[in-house]
Order: C-alpha cells, then sequence, then structure tokens
C-alpha cells in the first residue's frame, strides 16, 4: 500500500524498534522523535495477553490506540454484533448473484468493513488519514500473516475479504471509477459541547483527523459510481447529507435506537432522471 507524503508536524515516530521506525518515517514523512514534550506520537506496543507487536497512536492524554482484526472490540462485535440482521447489513441489500461489492469510503479505524467483510462482503477500505491508513494497515499485515495458522475458516474469509487504499475517496473514486456495487460514508460529524465523552478509539480518529467537511462532495463521487445504491449513515434525527447534484434525497433509510442508514437507490435514481 502507498501513503501519503503529507506532513504532520506535530506527530512523529518513536525509535522504539529502528528496523520499524525507519522505514515508516520515510513512507509518511514524519520524523522520528527525539523530544519527549510531543502530544501524540506512533510506536509499537503489545499486552500481557498477546506479545504481538502493534503499531498504535500514543498520547499523553490516553493509552495507545492501535487496530486488530482478530480479537478484542472488532472480534467481538463480529460474534455479537447481531449478524446478517443488524441494521448496516441490511442496508447493503442483496443482489440476484449475491451480497455486492462495497468500497468504505470513509474506514476510519474500520470496525464497519470488519463486520461486512466477516459477513461475506468483499470490501475495500478507503482511508486518506495517512496515519489512520498505516494503522489499518498493520493490522491487515499482522492479520495476513496469521493465515498460515490454525485460524477458524471464517476468520480467514472475513481477513481475505478486506483490502485497503490509502487515498482521498471522492478523487479516488471520480479518477478511477471502480467497479463497485455499494458505496458506504460514515462521515465525522463536529462534536457537540454536551455530547458524552467518546470512546478512546474515536478520540484519538477525532482529534488527528477533525470532522468530515467535504461529505457533499463524497455523496456526488460516490453517487457517480456506485453500481446499485450508496449508504451514509447518519445520527438519527440528523438532516440527510446535503447533494448540491440535483438536491438528490435518500430514496430510503433503516434507523436503530441512534444511528440511521440513509439509502441511495441508483437504478431508482436514474429512472426519475436525477442521475
Amino acid at each position: 500500500m502507498s501513503l501519503s507524503t503529507e506532513t504532520f508536524t506535530d506527530i512523529c515516530i518513536a525509535n522504539t524498534y529502528p528496523e520499524k521506525s525507519q522505514p515508516l518515517s520515510k513512507q509518511l514523512n514524519l520524523s522520528i522523535c527525539s523530544e519527549s514534550n510531543i502530544e501524540q506520537w506512533l510506536d509499537w506496543v503489545n499486552d500481557k495477553k498477546d506479545s504481538t507487536l502493534k503499531l498504535a497512536l500514543c498520547s499523553k492524554k490516553q493509552g495507545p490506540v492501535s487496530i486488530d482484526f482478530l480479537s478484542g472490540k472488532k472480534a467481538h462485535r463480529r460474534q455479537f454484533g447481531g449478524g446478517k440482521g443488524q441494521p448496516l447489513v441490511r442496508a447493503m441489500g442483496q443482489l440476484e448473484q449475491g451480497v455486492p461489492k462495497i468500497i468504505d469510503a470513509t474506514a476510519g479505524m474500520g470496525g464497519d468493513s470488519y463486520v461486512l467483510a466477516s459477513l461475506g462482503f468483499k470490501v475495500q477500505m478507503i482511508e486518506r488519514s495517512p496515519i489512520v491508513a498505516a494503522l489499518l494497515n498493520d493490522a491487515l499485515t499482522r492479520a495476513i500473516q496469521s493465515l498460515d495458522a490454525d485460524l477458524p475458516a471464517e476468520l480467514q474469509e472475513s481477513i481475505q475479504n478486506l483490502s485497503l487504499v490509502n487515498a482521498n475517496s471522492a478523487d479516488y473514486l471520480l479518477n478511477n471509477q471502480p467497479d463497485v456495487d455499494v458505496i458506504y460514508m460514515d462521515p465525522m460529524y463536529p462534536e457537540k459541547k454536551k455530547k458524552a465523552a467518546a470512546k478512546k478509539e474515536m478520540q484519538a480518529l477525532q482529534q488527528l483527523v477533525g470532522p468530515d467537511l467535504d461529505s457533499e462532495k463524497l455523496l456526488e463521487a460516490a453517487l457517480k459510481t456506485a453500481k446499485y445504491r450508496v449508504v451514509v449513515k447518519r445520527p438519527k434525527g440528523a438532516d440527510p447529507v446535503y447533494c448540491a447534484l440535483n438536491n438528490i434525497q435518500p430514496s430510503s433509510n433503516i434507523s436503530s435506537p441512534n444511528t440511521r442508514y440513509d439509502i441511495y437507490v441508483i437504478k431508482a435514481l436514474k429512472a426519475s432522471g436525477q442521475l
């Protein structure tokens, strides 16, 4: 996976493992840490239960944040998240020849992508933050390296269903015109002042990448690219993402207690002349 050369002046890479930090420094165009007053840095960590080194985003304000597709929260969500009946999965729809191919255009920490991959969907994750993409790539690489081990067949299939691109999603969709059935969007929104404290992963992501300010552009690119449908995750009660292209509105939606999935059916939009 090629990574963007964007520079982050407030993040560095710890030199704990030079054989790992030096190549990543070149990939991400980040300096190696030489001072102790840095607020955020990347390092490789492990824990008492698992000696495997994981790339993590570290901070003085909270513990290290890494991604793991084989254990922890993602594994729990795969097992107990509701299977094919959960709203996220139902929103993806069903094609006559099987489940649709999906692009997760706002991959983030990969949670939704992994749930879909574990249920048989081929999912291409697109993440524009080079640092978040590096965390995803590290998790994906570790998972792929585990395929030779005695992993259950369903876990092996889940990992093989995932791929990753580090790019601006709107530009990638318009420039590459990938062959994809469903494009999924989960834009990050500005924090509400009275909102309860976010989970550790989300806090790290919010601090690193901030809110998505170009969701309208991404939605338009997705509508021009997807063959079957576009699905946009929204907080329950929030307005749909505005679409400058004929002010297109969702064809339908699926709701859960705190979330709504707005569904844009491409065939219907083309039939009505909106696309």
